[in-house]
């Protein structure tokens, strides 16, 4: 039960905190859409070597 509170409070934590000024965003997530292209590419390389290997 200890660690459920823990990652619970962990998951909870960047949606608390507000971006800092000039942005629109909550938290650690204000910044997604710089980074949003390179995520993409992480995932579809990830989804293509895990469709490759099962194949």
């Amino acid at each position: 039960m200890k660690t459920v509170l823990s990652m619970i409070a962990l998951l909870a934590m960047p949606t608390m905190a507000m971006a800092h000024s000039g942005h629109e965003g909550v938290g650690m997530f204000h910044h997604m859409f710089d980074i949003l292209p390179l995520v993409a590419v992480v995932i579809i390389a990830a989804g293509a070597f895990v469709w490759k290997k099962n194949r």
